[in-house]
């Protein structure tokens, strides 16, 4: 295939994703990418999921280490993982393999690749300065974690509640805002930022602050619309 047609085909099978920081930065980064490599026999939808884990591993690694340069290679090893994380779908629609178990992998993988990396900020955290505070932080965002989509899952399937985001229409200011909501693609920046100032408490704290207002909130939307119905 052409430079030309890949670029095409990439074009037609591209989901744009609504996330902020996915728009401006990894989507173009993976579609680039994707664009020199997507005919490579040797890279496939499943190596890049595993890849990515991979990559997040290896931060997590870093940071638990602890020292200055390590934190910033996990910074831009989070982010990799993410641009690798955007390509395996993409990959899979333009080859036309996606399958339930390339699903379930990149979904498994992100519900590793999370808890993974906050334990590893609250091991930091504990070791630069052994408090409570970093220990209740980490714990915090973990649960928050778990809790958020088994949330989603209940409010769509159980409930039939949706949309879930409180943000959800396509216009631009819905779009902008939705950074607030520090979804998966604002999640891994906050914690680049945080690691390349040489803060895993500052990472912990934004985690935990944010998802506990998007937490509030969902639920309180979930429960007003259950007393209306």
């Amino acid at each position: 295939m052409t430079f030309q047609q890949r670029h095409r085909r990439l074009r037609e099978t591209s989901r744009p994703r609504e996330e902020w920081w996915s728009r401006v930065f990894a989507t173009p980064m993976a579609f680039g990418v994707l664009l020199l490599v997507a005919d490579w026999r040797l890279i496939s939808p499943n190596r890049l999921t595993l890849a990515s884990l991979a990559t997040a591993l290896v931060a997590c690694f870093l940071i638990t280490m602890g020292e200055a340069a390590n934190l910033i290679t996990a910074a831009a090893a989070i982010q990799i993982s993410y641009v690798l994380d955007c390509m395996d779908g993409q990959l899979a629609r333009y080859r036309k393999v996606t399958s339930r178990f390339g699903a379930f992998a990149d979904k498994w993988s992100d519900y590793v690749k999370f808890p993974a990396i906050l334990l590893a900020l609250t091991i930091d955290a504990f070791h630069r300065d052994p408090s409570l505070t970093s220990v209740v932080l980490g714990l915090s965002s973990v649960l928050l974690v778990g809790y958020l989509p088994y949330l989603k899952l209940l409010a769509s399937s159980e409930l039939r509640i949706g949309p879930w985001s409180v943000l959800s229409k396509p216009d631009f200011v819905s779009r902008n805002l939705r950074f607030f909501l520090f979804e998966e693609a604002q999640w891994y920046l906050a914690v680049s930022v945080c690691l390349a100032v040489q803060s895993s408490f500052a990472a912990l704290l934004v985690i935990a602050i944010s998802q506990t207002a998007v937490a509030i909130v969902q639920t309180v939307r979930i429960l007003v619309v259950l007393r209306r119905s």
